[in-house]
């Protein structure tokens, strides 16, 4: 099992090409921040003073949130080859197919710590220099120890998706989707305020955007203090609810307990599917043995 972890990280860390283009999701979201996004939010919040302390931090959480989740499908990739073109010699390996699973999760969780880790220090050096927006160590240990969670679950949905996947070109298909996807339902490209009804409502089923909220709340607890200490609370409730630090589901506001419960809960969902689904191989191959 510690052979397959370790020639699955080796694998993805030696395809530098590959690295770059599986945080290049990242780049795009940051970049797009700073260039088109930055000035008109800035402007929209111009009753706040200082809003970059509080948009950059915003922006931060976003970007690790689809880091975890595009890294962690890239390294997913792996197992779904695999799957294709060496069955046969897993198959008659002394492994069995659950701890082959977690071999394979375990590997996409470390490439999913390292890449987030490597994002959070370039958004963290950018907006240093650019807008004298800093953390304390204690938020930086905070958001190393979400991270560690945030990759774990979403490594287990990454390794459930995979282990229902046959084909590396539907593979590609559905991480290229997903990858898309992500930056607008952890709620980047636009902030979930500015959505309708009917895709505030699809947000609240993707894990991302709690993990994505998860971040924002310990990155912007502080900024938020001292930006809000001087106005009036209404102010401060329609920043948050403009901007997802927090989500409204059947009238009831969540809190950082709950949103953490919630993506909890997907982790447990991805254990019981990946479960399900080594159960359905052993039953047809035990049928396929005795007919």
């Amino acid at each position: 099992m510690s052979a397959i972890i370790e020639r699955n990280v080796k694998l993805f860390f030696r395809n530098r090409v590959g690295v770059f283009f599986s945080i290049l999701s990242t780049l795009i979201v940051l970049g797009l921040y700073i260039v088109f996004l930055k000035q008109n939010m800035v402007s929209e919040w111009h009753q706040v003073s200082h809003p970059t302390r509080l948009l950059d931090p915003w922006v931060m959480g976003g970007t690790l949130s689809v880091t975890a989740v595009t890294v962690t499908l890239d390294g997913a990739r792996q197992y779904v080859t695999d799957q294709t073109k060496a069955a046969l010699d897993f198959e008659v390996a002394p492994v069995s197919e659950f701890r082959r699973q977690l071999a394979y999760g375990f590997s996409a969780v470390i490439i999913g710590i390292v890449m987030q880790v490597v994002v959070y220090v370039i958004d963290a050096l950018y907006f240093g220099l650019a807008d004298k927006v800093y953390f304390s160590l204690a938020v930086d240990f905070k958001v190393f120890v979400l991270i560690c969670i945030n990759t774990i679950v979403s490594a287990l949905l990454s390794i459930m998706l995979a282990a229902w996947i046959e084909s590396i070109d539907t593979w590609s298909t559905l991480e290229s989707i997903i990858a898309t996807a992500s930056g607008f339902l952890s709620g980047i490209y636009m902030p979930i305020g500015a959505l309708p009804h009917f895709a505030q409502t699809i947000i609240k089923f993707y894990p991302g955007a709690y993990s994505a909220g998860l971040f924002r709340r310990i990155l912007m607890n502080e900024p938020m203090k001292k930006v809000f200490s001087n106005t009036n609370d209404s102010m401060e409730a329609a920043f948050k609810s403009q901007l997802g630090v927090g989500y409204t589901i059947h009238g009831i506001n969540t809190t950082f307990a709950s949103e953490f419960m919630i993506l909890m809960l997907f982790g447990v969902l991805a254990v019981c599917l990946i479960m399900a689904k080594i159960i359905v191989e052993r039953v047809r191959q035990h049928r396929l043995r005795y007919n």
